[in-house]
């Protein structure tokens, strides 16, 4: 028969082991590698944007980006629960709108590991690897119904 303090001494390094064994998993198979986002400014008419993204645990700050230059910032998504949402505003004189600039159930399979997003007067547009070209624009304030509906050929 075992002693206690053997006993003891077996089972906390089963915890330890146990313990190490969740860390790696954790580590290597339900997190996704980092996610980049990339925003970039194309208003017309030479103006600044000031951009202000969070999440629900991080909020990146308010961020101006010059005519024409892009801003981005890195994350990794949740992979077991699919649920990591970006959120931004979006100001430039007299304009003022919200976006969903990253939706891992809209982004995840459709952009992969970089998302980038050219900021138009009419909304964000998605960058299209296959054309090589920004396309499909959303609409600003998007409600559920129209977040996954983009308005076709809104910037070429």
């Amino acid at each position: 028969m075992c002693e206690p303090s053997k006993v003891v001494l077996m089972a906390t390094c089963a915890l330890v082991l146990l313990g190490r064994v969740c860390q790696a998993i954790e580590t290597d198979l339900f997190k996704h590698a980092k996610t980049t986002v990339n925003i970039t400014n194309d208003l017309p008419g030479g103006v600044a944007l000031t951009i202000h993204c969070k999440s629900k645990d991080d909020d990146l700050g308010v961020q101006v980006i010059a005519p024409n230059l892009s801003w981005s910032f890195e994350f990794r998504p949740n992979a077991v629960f699919r649920n990591t949402l970006y959120f931004c505003s979006f100001a430039w004189p007299n304009q003022f709108h919200h976006f969903d600039i990253y939706d891992e159930d809209r982004d995840l399979d459709s952009c992969g590991k970089l998302c980038m997003w050219s900021v138009a007067p009419d909304g964000p547009c998605p960058w299209d690897d296959y054309y090589k070209r920004y396309d499909d624009c959303y609409p600003w304030n998007a409600n559920a119904a129209l977040r996954k509906r983009p308005l076709r050929g809104t910037l070429t």
